[in-house]
C-alpha cells in the first residue's frame, strides 16, 4: 500500500480524490479487532500461528490508512489544524455512518480552523 499524492491530477470529477482513504482506515480497525478476537479465543496450536501470520499481515493496514487519509484530509481542507481537528472529522463521519446508513467519507467537509 501506498500513499497517493493530493495533487490535481490525483483527483477526479467533483474535485474529488481519486481514492477515499476513509473505508479503508474502517477496514483495517475492523481487521485489527478480528484478529485481536482471535488472539485472544486461540491460545495454542497450529491455528494460533495462523492467528500470529495474519496478524503480521494485518498489522501494517490502519497506520497506514491512517497516515493517508489524513495526508488527504489535509489536502481537501482550506487549512492545517492538526490531528486533533482530524479525529473530529473522522468521528463525525462514523457517526454519520452508523447513525444516518450513508457511505463513509461521502459527506467529507472542510476542517473547521
Amino acid at each position: 500500500m501506498s500513499c497517493q499524492s493530493s495533487e490535481r491530477s490525483d483527483r477526479v470529477a467533483g474535485d474529488r480524490p481519486a481514492h477515499d482513504w476513509r473505508p479503508t482506515v474502517v477496514h483495517g480497525a475492523a481487521a485489527w479487532l478480528l484478529v485481536g478476537l482471535a488472539a485472544a479465543v486461540v491460545q495454542s496450536g497450529p491455528v494460533a500461528l495462523g492467528v500470529t501470520v495474519a496478524g503480521v499481515f494485518v498489522a501494517p493496514v490502519l497506520p497506514v490508512a491512517l497516515y493517508c487519509d489524513y495526508r488527504q484530509a489535509r489536502a481537501a481542507g482550506s487549512c492545517d489544524p492538526g490531528i486533533a481537528a482530524y479525529c473530529r472529522n473522522l468521528g463525525r463521519d462514523v457517526l454519520t455512518t452508523l447513525l444516518a446508513r450513508e457511505p463513509l467519507g461521502s459527506g467529507r467537509t472542510r476542517f473547521d480552523c
